[in-house]
Parts: C-alpha cells; sequence; structure tokens
C-alpha cells in the first residue's frame, strides 16, 4: 500500500477492493452476505446519518455500504449521488455523498465486545498505510529538490533552518511507519487490541503525512503551489485521508473510549 500510494493514492480505491472494508467482511457473522459484498465501503455513521467518501470510477450508482457505530455492524445498500469535481487526488477518483437515512438494510449484528473498533482499525490502518506511502514520497520528492536547488550559493536544504525541518520530518515518518507496521503485526497475531493500536497508527500516520505534504508546498516555494504539481496533489491527499471514517474525532473517540473502559466516553455510558 505505501509503494502504491507513492505513485497514485487515488486509484487505490479502485485496485484494492474492498480494502478499507475487509475487517467488516471479516467479521460479518453470514458468510452468504459478505462473499457478496466484496465491493463494499466502511462508514463510521449512524445508520440515519449522511456520510462522505470517495469513490472509485466505474463503480455503479447503488453500492453496498459496512457501517459500523460502536460495537454494531450493518450491511445496507444505498444510492451513491456523485457531485462534480476536479481531477486532483482523492477527487480523480471521483466523489459521493452517500445518504445512509432510508438505506435498505440488508443485515445488522452486534459483535462482541471491541469488535466495532477492531473493524475501524482494520480501515484506519489501510488509510494509515497510504498516508506512510504519500508522506515518504513527498519526502524524497523534497529532500531531491532541496538538495540541488542552489539559494545564496548553498543549496536550500543545507541551509540550517531547512535541515532541521527534514530531519524532523524524516523522524516522523519513520516512528508513524512503525506504528504500522506493529498494529498489523497486532492483527496477525489475534491481539484483542489491534484495533486500539491501529487507530493510533492512524493518528500518527495522518499527523505525519499531513506535515511532511506542507513542508513540501512551502520548500518548493511557488512551484509547490501549482494545482496538480505533485505536491500540491499530495498535500490534498493526506488531508482527505484524515476525513475517512469519521475524521479525527471518531478515532478519538474510539481511543478514549478504549483507554477509559466505557462505550462512549462522551456519554459516560
Amino acid at each position: 500500500l505505501e509503494t502504491l500510494a507513492a505513485g497514485d493514492a487515488g486509484g487505490l480505491l479502485a485496485a484494492d477492493r474492498p480494502g478499507p472494508a475487509a475487517g467488516a467482511l471479516d467479521a460479518c457473522p453470514d458468510p452468504s452476505l459478505a462473499a457478496g459484498a466484496t465491493d463494499a465501503v466502511l462508514a463510521v455513521a449512524p445508520a440515519d446519518a449522511s456520510e462522505r467518501l470517495a469513490w472509485a470510477p466505474g463503480w455503479p450508482a447503488r453500492r453496498l455500504v459496512w457501517v459500523s457505530s460502536g460495537d454494531d455492524l450493518g450491511l445496507v445498500e444505498v444510492a451513491a449521488e456523485p457531485e462534480p469535481v476536479e481531477a486532483l487526488a482523492f477527487a480523480a477518483s471521483g466523489g459521493v455523498s452517500l445518504d445512509l437515512a432510508g438505506a435498505r438494510v440488508l443485515g445488522e449484528w452486534e459483535l462482541p465486545p471491541g469488535g466495532g473498533l477492531a473493524v475501524r482499525g482494520r480501515a484506519r490502518l489501510w488509510t494509515a498505510a497510504v498516508a506512510v506511502g504519500i508522506g515518504q514520497a513527498a519526502f524524497d520528492a523534497t529532500v531531491a529538490y532541496t538538495t540541488e536547488r542552489v539559494v545564496f550559493g548553498r543549496p536550500v536544504a543545507h541551509h540550517q533552518a531547512n535541515a532541521f525541518q527534514l530531519a524532523g520530518l524524516a523522524t516522523g515518518i519513520h516512528g508513524a511507519r512503525l506504528a504500522v507496521r506493529d498494529a498489523a503485526a497486532a492483527y496477525d497475531g489475534g491481539d484483542p487490541a489491534a484495533g486500539f493500536w491501529a487507530t493510533q497508527a492512524w493518528r500518527e500516520a495522518i499527523d505525519a503525512a499531513v506535515a511532511m505534504t506542507e513542508a513540501g508546498i512551502q520548500l518548493l516555494g511557488g512551484h509547490g503551489f501549482l494545482v496538480d504539481h505533485l505536491a500540491e496533489k499530495r498535500f490534498r491527499e493526506a488531508r482527505m485521508l484524515g476525513l475517512l471514517f469519521g475524521g479525527v474525532d471518531a478515532a478519538l473517540d474510539d481511543l478514549a473510549g478504549a483507554v477509559l473502559a466505557v462505550p462512549d466516553p462522551l456519554l459516560g455510558a
């Protein structure tokens, strides 16, 4: 995922089906429904909410969507309303708004305690790996540019402030990659806390990718602000990843619930 994301992060939505919804497929207790929903996507929202998702080209107007809230898992069929978008970053794969209210419910199950976080964690882990790939690609491109571009008699990267900034960003990306792979190992090993580690890794990876892509734009100067330039494209991709699956607030709510050992810390229940 990291390698593919460095080339075309948006294309992953078409190339890796079901991708983020793989955890829901594994958790579904009805094998017949799971087998028929291999192209489904995952939404983290109440059943009466609207969810905005990136969309892969060529997918039909009606989609199967896994809905994860708390430890509940549902499979619904919804109508997608495509929105006109510019061909930039994830928008290149098409943008849709899914209205979950009134959707046809195909199945609804209550998972064991922690099962919902495990499902959402798998989706976030997929996203985190993509974010690390984007951040690494942005870092590599920025280092290549700043070591060749000469300003005031020396390469941009050899000015102390820029060199220190790049060193710090390299540490952040490496730390995010370790967190992602540690969470993946937790899933492989059957660790019941894997969803928690994956959600933490997602936070680390999104923060690292956003920081690196922002720095990439700044260090490339005006060149980095050009629309559809790779630096600007990667910045949009990193920002978009942080909005998926309920965004930062939903991730923090899940982490707080796990730390405080309550289903919803905001309600204290």
